[in-house]
């Protein structure tokens, strides 16, 4: 506790030095403000809806937070405003509902393993950071599941705003292939896996990569996200 303590006024100390603010309210200071930090949940949350165009057997999806009124912000400042110093308060919403999918799952750290979902090379290349694989290595080492590079984008995705919820998984159609099977050394799926992304809207996204997934044979057994949009009805664990 005193490390976190420590770490938490380091990164203040920082941010100050820098002329940074919080992310979700604008107050000077950390990046994520202590009030700000205890309005997240501590608990995950399960997403009530299946994900699209998988049927009753669609694999349950978790998250960390709704993405409103504060976790959203965090996620956009975190991949589109460089405020990497977020990845610990995000990772940690997504390590909840990775644990909840195991736990739902029955599955044990480690026989579990992440898989990201894959960024656009485009957008990872502008961002200077790709967001889905550095959350899943700092899930990794909250959680000890491992996670691996099982699945690369196929073709750039049109920008999502604005889309339907039938135009969105038209747009995530053929995006995402099994990657290449890595070196030796790179986890692989042996058993079940749990699938990562840092936000779930209509599930499109999330859908595409359960679906690339099962057609290979890999068994998914949940998602999770780090924060959930409130177009679909979800409950508290």
């Amino acid at each position: 506790m005193r490390i976190g303590w420590l770490t938490e006024l380091a990164d203040a100390g920082l941010d100050l030095l820098l002329g940074s603010q919080c992310a979700a309210c604008g107050a000077p200071g950390a990046v994520l403000c202590r009030v700000c930090r205890g309005r997240l949940p501590a608990e995950p949350i399960r997403r009530r809806a299946p994900l699209p165009g998988l049927g009753p057997d669609a694999p349950p999806v978790w998250s960390g937070a709704f993405y409103r009124p504060v976790a959203g912000m965090l996620v956009i400042a975190y991949k589109d405003r460089g405020a990497w110093t977020l990845r610990g308060p995000l990772a940690e919403l997504a390590a909840r509902a990775v644990l909840a999918a195991t736990g739902e799952a029955g599955l044990s750290p480690s026989a579990t393993l992440l898989v990201p979902v894959p960024s656009d090379p485009r957008r990872a290349r502008e961002r200077g950071i790709d967001h889905t694989s550095s959350l899943a290595r700092a899930v990794t080492r909250l959680t000890g599941i491992r996670h691996g590079p099982v699945l690369a984008r196929a073709g750039a995705a049109p920008d999502q705003i604005g889309l339907g919820a039938e135009q969105r998984r038209s747009a995530q159609t053929g995006t995402m292939a099994m990657s290449r099977r890595p070196r030796p050394a790179v986890p692989w799926p042996g058993g079940p896996v749990v699938v990562l992304d840092d936000v779930v809207t209509t599930g499109a996204t999330m859908a595409e990569a359960v679906r690339v997934l099962e057609r290979a044979g890999v068994e998914v057994a949940g998602c999770a996200a780090v924060a959930q949009t409130p177009l679909q009805e979800s409950r508290q664990k």
